[in-house]
């Protein structure tokens, strides 16, 4: 699987993620790699506390590996996957600043 089809199903995984995780306050989502290379998937919410009541569910990681797989990614760019959570409340309190 070439970068472009990656690019694709990742891109294609991350609606149904959004709409699964909704209830949590997850309003949008991407990834990029790291420097090093590594997928990192990014959850955005809209508070801090749904952001903080999501980050300490251990079946979070979990599922969105599930849903990637579920959608192509190869097993390679999934299980070193790493999550970073931000809101939307911390995000403008940033640029406030």
């Amino acid at each position: 699987m070439d970068s472009d089809q990656v690019r694709r199903s990742v891109d294609a995984a991350l609606v149904p993620l959004v709409a699964s995780l909704g209830p949590w306050g997850v309003t949008d989502a991407h990834w990029l790699p790291d420097r090093a290379g590594a997928p990192v998937v990014w959850l955005r919410t809209r508070t801090e506390r749904e952001r903080g009541s999501l980050a300490g569910q251990v079946w979070l990681l979990p599922q969105v590996q599930v849903t990637l797989t579920r959608l192509s990614v190869p097993h390679e760019i999934v299980w070193p996957l790493r999550l970073e959570l931000t809101s939307y409340e911390a995000e403008q309190r940033l640029l406030a600043e």
